[in-house]
């Protein structure tokens, strides 16, 4: 039965209640005759009369009440109907398979649909289909756009229960649809989010390198050319530019424009690399770019967000865009922070004293602690144990308290740390592994991180939550850098290495210099291992070397380094050779220019990067080959070594599948896929870099 059917049922029971109080009426009578029999005969006339009404009035006016009832539901639900019919929110009900079941005026007028026709909801919204409907359990919640209006669609699961005869509850269920028509919340929205404020500054990377060597007029035109640039480029997008030093610009303008920006790929980069009046040196700029958070439109919180953007950009090397507070960047980082070109490697500064400085904010960070922890990235190589034995003799010329946390040594670090080991300058108890590191570590501990600028990819995570300071010292371009107290990354350096290499140097100069009773030693094996994680990363000095690089080696020569002992820490067996040999014979070039290979080699105590890494190099022997990509799986991850020559620029790609690196040694991971999806998703980066002018 419906509802007014069981309305009419309970005012049905509640009018038999008069019936029911007759019972107290025959108590009353049998009182009065047990006081007094006499009176019975009176209270029986009005008992009798009460009955008589009480009949007449329950069989006379019953019907009548029920029609009345029954005319007031109908009525009701007619003026429930009109309402639906009359409501400003288009409104449907739809079944579970779509059909549209019943429709209010507001949305047939929007679809179109005429009166007493039978519809499927997918005629209008293709969106809406019969699995949506179905995995409605209670509310969802859809868009769509038609006709330049914007709708959100909001379905409703409606449980109807039916109460049949015999008190046998059944129940079905329909789907409420709502339309609400968003076209001018948005609009007012985009017009939010394009006038909000943004700050940016501009930095030139190389100003004083760029004016070595040519003469005064050049000299004074070069910076005029730069800021020329710069002001036209920015006032075509309506920004206020305000020159604070001879190399620096801040810029004002609204978030509009970014879009702008983004699509010419920040052509301003290109224009200034392209200037050249007696420069031997491409001059390349900087720009760091912060936005108002759409919660808080605070201009002070903009400025610091632009200032955060521009060390990012610096730290990663230079002559790159990136904005921090982009919420509409689909390549954003944990910080919230997304990069813009970087076509052109970092140059190394000619000038030492960044690295003076950072050397000396480092000793003061190992004076200050009680204890000093070091350690490299999981799966070692020679890069990464090198530095850590050259953070060692750093942080061993302050304090006794000095460990290195190695918790397993790979096959290419075993070799070397054998000979090490074999050596004068190991000491007993100077490598500790993860367990040990986790029990000394508290707040009164350092811990220098080397080779390495992501916390998850350290030797042992654990001990950095737990350390009183933290230091890093890398030569990777930055992406969720470690919040460390002191960072010292140069993106242009060779390898972490080098940096350490100038560490040492420093601190032997300074010592030297100021006579001091003690001066810092390096050993011959020392030397053997840092001057090993420079052959590696410099595929023995044929990529990525500087000036400086060959300043270090040289001056790691002079300390005892021996490039025969080092090269036979390098050397393979025959069956690595093979197999190199087999996944290079088996590697395919994609669009004329890259290579991709498998390692699918089974090299379960090796780093799964190591082979991988020797045949990207190798492959990038292939002529026509610019770069190459090889994909190693090990132990449910897929990673990927990419290399490239001086026309490519491999960190841009793999950047954008989630990975890092520089312009021509870069890489990346991949979980929860298969190797044939993980070469894929790289050659769809690559088309779609391609199609875009990225790359």
């Amino acid at each position: 039965m419906n509802r007014n059917s069981r309305l009419v049922r309970f005012v049905n029971a509640y009018i038999r209640w008069p019936l029911y109080l007759l019972l107290l009426t025959f108590a009353m009578d049998i009182c009065l005759y047990a006081a007094q029999p006499k009176v019975l005969y009176i209270g029986l006339i009005y008992t009798g009369a009460y009955i008589v009404i009480l009949i007449c009035l329950y069989f006379r006016k019953n019907r009548r009440l029920n029609k009345q009832l029954a005319e007031f539901g109908f009525r009701f639900n007619q003026v429930q109907r009109k309402m639906l019919l009359d409501l400003k929110v288009p409104y449907a009900m739809l079944d579970r398979d779509g059909c549209v079941l019943w429709a209010n005026d507001e949305f047939r007028n929007i679809t179109g649909m005429y009166l007493n026709h039978y519809y499927d909801i997918g005629q209008f919204f293709p969106n809406i289909t019969k699995q949506e409907l179905r995995d409605c359990v209670d509310e969802k919640e859809l868009f769509f756009d038609t006709g330049g209006m914007q709708l959100r669609l909001q379905l409703k699961n409606v449980p109807l229960e039916e109460q049949e005869e015999g008190d046998q509850d059944g129940k079905g269920e329909v789907i409420a649809l709502y339309l609400y028509d968003e076209t001018e919340i948005r609009r007012l929205y985009r017009e939010s989010e394009e006038r909000r404020l943004a700050v940016g500054m501009i930095y030139i990377d190389n100003y004083e390198e760029a004016l070595e060597g040519i003469n005064e007029v050049n000299g004074s035109l070069l910076p005029a050319l730069v800021e020329r640039k710069i002001n036209q480029y920015m006032r075509s997008n309506d920004a206020v530019v305000k020159k604070t030093e001879k190399d620096k610009f801040m810029i004002l303008f609204q978030n509009r424009y970014l879009n702008a920006m983004k699509a010419d790929n920040f052509r301003i980069m290109d224009d200034v690399r392209s200037l050249h009046i007696g420069n031997t040196v491409n001059i390349t700029i900087s720009i760091g770019i912060g936005i108002c958070d759409e919660n808080n439109y605070s201009f002070l919180a903009a400025f610091e967000a632009a200032k955060s953007a521009i060390n990012r950009a610096l730290e990663r090397g230079g002559d790159q865009v990136v904005v921090r507070g982009d919420s509409a960047a689909k390549n954003n980082d944990a910080e919230g922070c997304s990069y813009y070109g970087g076509k052109s490697d970092s140059v190394a500064k000619s000038s030492k004293v960044r690295s003076r400085v950072k050397t000396e904010a480092i000793c003061e960070q190992i004076r200050a602690a009680d204890s000093v922890l070091i350690m490299g990235h999981t799966k070692g190589d020679a890069d990464s144990f090198g530095a850590t034995i050259g953070m060692y003799r750093i942080a061993r010329f302050f304090t006794d308290r000095v460990n290195i946390v190695l918790d397993e040594a790979m096959k290419t670090v075993a070799m070397l740390f054998e000979q090490y080991r074999a050596g004068k300058s190991y000491e007993e108890g100077m490598f500790i592994n993860n367990a040990e590191a986790v029990r000394r570590v508290d707040k009164g501990t350092l811990v220098i991180v080397v080779d390495v600028n992501a916390d998850n990819r350290t030797e042992c995570p654990d001990i950095l939550p737990e350390a009183g300071n933290i230091v890093v010292v890398d030569h990777h371009r930055e992406k969720n850098p470690i919040n460390a107290k002191v960072t010292y990354a140069e993106s242009y350096a060779s390898s972490t290495c080098e940096l350490v290499t100038e560490m040492l140097q420093h601190l032997e100069e300074t010592g030297k210099r100021e006579q001091a009773e003690k001066i810092i030693q390096i050993r011959e094996s020392d030397a053997d291992v840092i001057y090993a994680g420079i052959l590696l990363d410099t595929n023995s000095f044929i990529t990525k070397t500087g000036v400086r690089t060959f300043e270090a080696a040289a001056w790691l020569k002079r300390r005892g380094a021996d490039m025969t002992r080092v090269r036979k820490c390098f050397r393979q067996d025959k069956s690595s050779v093979y197999e190199k040999a087999r996944i290079i014979n088996s590697a395919e070039i994609f669009m004329g220019i890259y290579s991709f290979a498998v390692n699918d080699c089974d090299t379960p105590d090796e780093s799964p990067t190591e082979i991988g890494a020797q045949v990207a190099n190798d492959l990038l022997d292939i002529a026509d080959v610019k770069a190459s990509f090889v994909f190693t799986p090990f132990d449910g991850m897929i990673y990927v070594s990419a290399r490239a020559m001086d026309e490519a620029n491999v960190e841009l790609i793999m950047n954008r599948c989630g990975g890092g690196g520089h312009l021509n040694i870069a890489g990346a991971q991949f979980k929860d896929c298969t190797v044939e999806e993980a070469v894929q998703r790289v050659k769809d980066k690559i088309t779609e870099m391609t199609e875009k002018g990225e790359i």
